[in-house]
């Protein structure tokens, strides 16, 4: 496993990490302000949002959020936004991976540090598990299995702590890599 991550250390560059992020970038607003996103389903329910915002929920909440989206806003995110959000969280991850093993590269050969690589990949797997949920209860409802509440609301937590813990790594190793840049001035 340590040679993988070493590979991807290796192989990082800023040309790699801009393409990356560009892609996340066009993605995000692609699937949060286009018509065929958030920004087409709040047009078509009034308002009335998605469960991938929620930092978890419970049966009723789902329940009451699904039943707000409507008919037509159930079937907009399931076949619009939720085929959306496979591609977006594999964006996000080679970005924030692209962004840590960059700035390891340049501020540490220490190996721990090459462990920060696997936080953003275990960002897209909860998201990915999440979107596996969230088609269960959609494809089930109004009978939404508990179980797979439970997994998505789950999987939605461990995912919007893996997103904040991606950005807390970047910004602890971009800290890092500044300090030492200033200080050999």
């Amino acid at each position: 496993m340590s040679d993988k991550l070493d590979r991807i250390v290796y192989a990082a560059s800023w040309k790699k990490t801009v393409l990356f992020t560009a892609l996340f970038a066009i993605l995000y607003i692609v699937i949060n302000f286009s018509p065929i996103g958030v920004a087409g389903l709040l047009n078509i329910t009034g308002g009335a949002n998605i469960l991938d915002f929620e930092f978890g929920f419970t049966y009723e909440e789902a329940n009451r959020i699904l039943t707000a989206l409507g008919e037509e806003g159930r079937t907009f995110y399931l076949t619009r936004i939720l085929p959306l959000d496979f591609p977006f969280p594999f964006s996000l991850m080679l970005a924030c991976v692209g962004i840590i093993a960059l700035l390891i590269k340049h501020i540490a050969s220490e190996k721990p540090y090459r462990y920060l690589i696997f936080i953003p990949v275990l960002l897209m797997l909860f998201d990915w598990i999440e979107n596996i949920g969230i088609i269960i209860l959609l494809n089930n409802y109004p009978s939404l299995p508990t179980w797979a509440v439970s997994l998505a609301s789950i999987s939605g937590i461990l995912k919007h702590i893996f997103t904040y813990s991606s950005i807390v790594a970047i910004g602890v190793l971009l800290s890092i890599f500044l300090y030492s840049k200033f200080r050999r001035k």
